[in-house]
């Protein structure tokens, strides 16, 4: 296990090199829309209205994550995941190719069943984390969800899952997707259905729009939703105290249960609010390494830029993973990845910060900044005349 966890590291900082030189390193961290088909209805995503399309099966999914090889991280997200039958063997067929050390689920909780038969199935329950999401309480999430995707039963997929932490080793957790004043304001209820069983809460605020999932957007580059400052916020937070609730949500970050979300949310929450603030140069700001170190696959096995450029770049169900990565299509778009004065998705910041290895520069700033400060707290005790003193013997 420890050579392991040696090679990752190694692979880790291969990574972060090649991505700070401008280079392409073998993907590291897979983001696997396996549907776009949807059982919710939102309003701030198209995904539901959108023609399907067709689906790699599990097999063909075997396949394309052989071509990718060995990763560090994939995500399954949707659509809604658990409306295709055969995850399980999805699921299944990703890790033998792609032995993950992290295989990470996204769902709107409204398939309980198949989620729990999920976990209790596969064969590797420790690399599973489940990240069940919610847009408010009962009234706002129902509201904007619809009548096949409700509160109480996610509610209940979340308490089932709770309940399969210690005997599978499993991973819980809620993401609570801002789209409104109210679902703003019903934070601190929501907060207080979860944290009594220890299931930590993380919360991103709504994009103006979707980029993947709109269809007026779909195969194209959302450069309006891109801003070197500011954050564009969804139209029905306007007049909401976001920068408020965002410096609230850091001030609890240091409770939540996992030490990684407590570092990632940190780091997402610290840039989120400089954004809001309004500064010209918002920090932290991590090199993009959309199609380097993260890639993203469409249903079809389809590799897009990012998540706010849908233009692709190849299709691995097709064609050799050499071909699609190091093509002309893969080249140009990484010149716009490298343009792109970069957003502030949290599925894109993540990985970014990771493999741009900006997760550690930021720490380093922050104990640089630290020590300054500290610096000019002791000075300031010193009196004057005193550091007249020190002032010239230090020259």
């Amino acid at each position: 296990m420890a050579v392991g966890v040696v090679k990752r590291l190694a692979a880790l900082a291969g990574a972060v090199l090649k991505n700070r030189r401008g280079g392409a390193p073998h993907p590291a961290w897979c983001t696997y829309l396996v549907t776009f088909r949807c059982n919710a209805r939102c309003g701030m995503c198209d995904s539901w209205r959108m023609k399907p399309g067709s689906e790699l099966s599990a097999a063909d999914a075997g396949r394309v994550f052989a071509k990718l090889g060995r990763l560090d991280v994939v995500r399954i997200t949707g659509g809604e995941p658990f409306l295709r039958t055969d995850l399980l063997e999805i699921a299944e067929a990703v890790t033998r190719a792609s032995r993950p050390g992290v295989l990470h689920i996204t769902t709107n909780g409204s398939l309980t069943d198949r989620v729990v038969e999920l976990a209790e199935r596969y064969s590797a329950p420790r690399r599973l984390a489940f990240m069940v999401s919610f847009d408010g309480h009962r009234e706002e999430h129902d509201a904007n969800r619809g009548k096949d995707v409700t509160f109480d039963t996610a509610m209940e997929t979340v308490r089932r899952l709770a309940a399969l932490r210690k005997p599978l080793g499993i991973d819980v957790s809620v993401n609570h997707t801002v789209i409104s004043a109210q679902s703003l304001a019903d934070s601190h209820r929501l907060r207080a259905e979860f944290l009594p069983r220890g299931i930590d809460v993380q919360s991103v605020l709504a994009y103006a729009e979707s980029s993947m999932y709109g269809i007026k957007l779909r195969g194209k580059r959302a450069e309006h939703l891109i801003v070197p400052a500011g954050y564009p916020l969804h139209p029905k937070l306007a007049g909401a105290d976001v920068v408020g609730f965002v410096q609230r949500e850091l001030a609890r970050v240091s409770g939540m249960k996992s030490v990684a979300r407590r570092i990632g949310k940190s780091y997402y929450l610290r840039g989120l609010l400089a954004r809001l603030q309004g500064g010209a140069n918002p920090m932290p700001r991590p090199p993009c390494v959309a199609l380097r170190s993260h890639v993203r696959l469409l249903p079809d096995g389809s590799v897009p830029v990012c998540q706010f450029n849908t233009e692709t770049v190849g299709n691995l169900a097709t064609q050799s993973l050499e071909d699609v990565w190091q093509g002309a299509k893969a080249r140009t778009s990484r010149a716009w990845v490298d343009a792109c004065p970069g957003c502030w998705a949290e599925c894109e910041v993540m990985p970014s910060a990771i493999y741009s290895g900006d997760f550690i520069a930021d720490a380093a700033r922050g104990i640089a900044g630290a020590v300054r400060g500290m610096g000019s707290h002791l000075f300031s005790m010193i009196r004057p005349e005193e550091s007249d003193r020190i002032a010239r013997e230090t020259i």
